[in-house]
């Protein structure tokens, strides 16, 4: 285990056991890992389309990308907009190992499909993180919400989450650091499962929503593997 593995850890354990009821944000002593007045500073993504999230100044049933253009999800869930104090704790959690701050954005995911009563599968996948975000940042986050995730829906679910396998084909350099065009050049190529048992319908779990072009392109690698709906669960999306 390296040193920055070990610190990411140390930090995960300390906030689980002395700051789990303490606000991330202005530390104040609360019901829950962030308080009510800085929730209200988390921007809603309560309008948007309804395949791909994109946030709209109204209620899209599909946007314009998703009318044009090939979509291999069914749809994407993503109750915030990546901006303002959602943009800021996802950042210091990814970029200044702080993962326990992603903790009450999953918590707020867990609460939307609860309270929107969104039917989910038990078979769930996620998007594989670059060994170069790995190195740099000491943790996975996609494998951290699906393990908060997990234990927040479980006693919800129909039968116990199963977690089937997605990975990297080829080396792909870290999302943040690629251009919109060099996104979407994605497809299905750059990913594999090697499941024989496809199940038919698949939760893919990412953090953040940009152009989509991994999740479409991991979406089709499982539907060619024999799925036949794939749908999305992340903590925002990008306003455009």
């Amino acid at each position: 285990m390296t040193l920055k593995n070990l610190s990411t850890r140390l930090t995960t354990l300390v906030y689980k056991r002395i700051l789990k009821n303490q606000c991330c944000v202005c530390e104040i002593t609360d019901e829950g890992s962030l308080c009510k007045t800085c929730r209200q500073l988390l921007a809603n993504n309560q309008y948007h389309c309804q395949r791909c999230a994109r946030p709209a100044q109204t209620m899209l049933t599909l946007c314009g990308e998703c009318q044009t253009s090939t979509i291999h999800l069914d749809r994407i869930i993503a109750p915030l907009r990546y901006e303002g104090l959602c943009r800021g704790l996802i950042r210091k959690a990814k970029f200044e190992q702080q993962p326990h701050l992603l903790y009450p954005l999953i918590e707020l995911l867990a609460e939307h499909i609860l309270q929107q009563d969104i039917e989910l599968p038990t078979d769930w996948c996620l998007i594989p993180t670059s060994d170069e975000s790995l190195k740099t940042r000491g943790f996975c986050q996609t494998t951290l919400i699906y393990r908060q995730l997990k234990r927040q829906l479980a006693e919800h679910m129909t039968s116990p989450i199963k977690l089937f396998p997605l990975v990297r084909t080829s080396s792909i350099s870290a999302q943040h650091t690629r251009s919109k065009q060099e996104r979407h050049k994605l497809s299905h190529r750059h990913f594999s499962t090697n499941n024989t048992a496809m199940p038919k319908h698949i939760v893919l779990i990412d953090d953040i929503v940009t152009t989509g072009s991994t999740l479409n392109a991991c979406a089709e690698t499982l539907l060619r593997s024999g799925a036949e709906r794939v749908t999305a669960l992340t903590l925002a999306r990008t306003p455009e």
